[in-house]
């Protein structure tokens, strides 16, 4: 009877030790390599108008260096102008404790978000894609600390989102706590 007790012990905390969205959406593993990525989650959304702006994250872990995908949407009847990144590009997150987590571009080349033209809406399309890795300053501070700022700097400039505690997603429906990130996810990866 102990046995099972303690077996049951063991396995209730083992399964909610791990975040319950531990989905992954890569989970490959060889010999001598190993990619995990979850899946992309939004993290901030602007609808104003006939403007819309939206910011999504994938957090992954690639041969042990952890990383975050960024996806930075934007669409508008109006003219949108280009955002670009090189090697020099850096995302900063602004935490609840007045810390600040710095993330590099983990790619040497620039990349810009080229004009797309949806044919039915007839709206303008920009789509710019980063892959940014975490650096040791400060980054303990995300498994505890909440996200209330996130800046990216470019080489065309500055992009700022305020991450609220609570976004209900009019693009895909979904009601997230997206300040609470890196709380969530990074436990998926052992950290």
């Amino acid at each position: 009877m102990k046995k099972i007790i303690f077996y049951f012990l063991i396995f209730t905390t083992c399964s909610f030790a791990q975040s319950k969205d531990c989905i992954f959406e890569v989970n490959e593993e060889t010999d001598s390599t190993y990619t995990k990525v979850l899946p992309e989650k939004f993290i901030y959304e602007s609808v104003f108008g006939s403007t819309t702006r939206f910011l999504s994250f994938k957090l992954y872990n690639i041969d042990g260096i952890m990383g975050l995908n960024i996806q930075y949407v934007q669409k508008s009847m109006n003219f949108l102008t280009s955002t670009c990144i090189d090697k020099d590009t850096k995302i900063y997150l602004q935490l609840s404790n007045g810390k600040e987590v710095k993330l590099i571009n983990s790619l040497d080349q620039e990349t810009c978000n080229s004009l797309n033209i949806d044919p039915v809406s007839k709206n303008n399309i920009r789509v710019l894609n980063g892959y940014f890795n975490f650096t040791k300053e400060n980054f303990e501070y995300l498994k505890t600390e909440k996200v209330y700022l996130v800046r990216i700097v470019t080489i065309t400039g500055e992009e700022r989102f305020i991450i609220n505690s609570e976004l209900k997603s009019e693009i895909n429906k979904e009601t997230t706590h997206p300040d609470q990130f890196f709380i969530e996810y990074l436990p998926c990866f052992g950290i």
